[in-house]
């Protein structure tokens, strides 16, 4: 299992809409509209890593207001 967060900037005025569409996939766990530098941030889930950068490439980056991405993949699993 792999969990990552994904910080994201986005056209301005679409940050709810991004969420909505990013929502719908099965690997987002939470996702909240920011303030400051990131306008997006979600929290994913994979089995495995190979399985993040499909998600990312295939299924975040393609979206048409999504302008950047900050993938940071969580490496302490102890602290549930």
């Amino acid at each position: 299992m792999v969990e990552a967060y994904i910080l994201m900037t986005v056209s301005t005025g679409k940050e709810l809409d991004v969420l909505r569409e990013l929502k719908k996939l099965k690997e987002v766990l939470l996702g909240n509209v920011l303030y400051g530098e990131w306008d997006v941030i979600i929290k994913v889930k994979t089995d495995i890593l190979e399985n993040l950068d499909p998600l990312v490439t295939g299924n975040i980056r393609v979206l048409k207001d999504v302008k950047t991405t900050m993938t940071m993949i969580v490496a302490d699993y102890n602290n549930k």
